[in-house]
């Protein structure tokens, strides 16, 4: 069986997401269950879905606690399936996806496969921002089967064998960073992860995303998680050499940002993207607190 599984707060476009999920084909000899945690503070996905059929089993798993490593943890702990596969509840998934997923599985014998989600950006998106492509993540997806050291849950599959008692940590359920956090531990475990693009999603960007602002705050809480999760347990030198390099690189971005801005905006935006990422690293180093963005 493959568990589908959803962390959702009841956005509307979760209908869009489920109705691809159905539509996706069936590897042979697997039966399909969805399960949806359901983290808004008054039932919004029961009302969503009151009524609907979406032609496989689905049950929804009352959580109700703002928290996305609670949530995914509630999907965890609720799947029956020997495949367990996150989406996330503004994605939509090709009639191939599971198909794709099962195949890399088993054809470079992973534990965890993580497959590309290509930003939708609205109508009206300025040009330069749609070449810059900045909210999707470039994991040599071409690359067939290449291990890669950390993980997300959007689009991605987990042998169930592997999992074992492994859990998100609610520390990172309201702030983001708790799926590089859960894979670096999965990792660290001796589990092999890899890339494909045989299971390809596509990801619905709101007005409010498509924005150099936007993208820009979310950069430096990528980073600030980063440098949380990386420094974990480590000694303060450690410290002292990743701020050093954070700065390093900070610097450099920041500089070529403003050089290149009035010649090659898309380039320059990618460097100014890079300096964010890591100002936030020299906020986690700092122990700045972490910003929300659950919800």
């Amino acid at each position: 069986m493959i568990s589908v599984m959803i962390a959702s707060m009841g956005r509307s476009f979760l209908l869009a997401t489920l109705a691809s999920v159905a539509a996706a084909r069936r590897p042979d000899g697997e039966t399909v269950e969805i399960i949806i945690a359901d983290d808004s503070p008054d039932g919004a996905v029961t009302r969503l879905l009151a009524g609907r059929d979406f032609g496989l089993p689905l049950r929804i798993v009352p959580v109700g606690a703002g928290n996305v490593s609670l949530a995914r943890n509630a999907c965890l702990d609720a799947a029956a399936g020997d495949w367990l596969i996150f989406v996330d509840d503004d994605e939509t998934v090709e009639p191939g996806w599971l198909e794709g997923h099962l195949s890399a599985a088993g054809d470079f014998a992973a534990d965890a496969v993580f497959g590309p989600v290509f930003p939708v950006y609205p109508e009206g998106t300025p040009a330069w921002f749609v070449a810059a492509n900045p909210l999707f993540q470039d994991w040599a997806w071409d690359d067939d089967g290449a291990v890669w050291p950390n993980g997300r849950t959007g689009n991605t599959l987990i042998r169930r064998s592997a999992l074992g008692d492994l859990r998100f940590d609610p520390t990172f359920g309201r702030s983001g960073g708790e799926d590089h956090d859960f894979f670096q531990r999965f990792a660290a475990a001796g589990h092999k992860m890899v890339v494909t693009n045989r299971a390809r999603a596509h990801e619905d960007i709101p007005d409010g995303r498509a924005t150099p602002g936007f993208v820009l705050r979310r950069a430096v809480r990528t980073g600030q998680i980063y440098a949380v999760v990386t420094l974990k347990g480590r000694h303060r030198a450690a410290a002292l050499l990743f701020a050093v390099d954070a700065a390093a690189k900070l610097t450099i971005g920041a500089g070529l940002w403003l050089l290149l801005r009035p010649v090659n905006r898309v380039r320059a935006f990618g460097y100014g993207r890079r300096a964010a990422i890591n100002l936030g690293k020299l906020k986690g180093v700092a122990g700045s607190s972490l910003m929300t963005a659950w919800g």
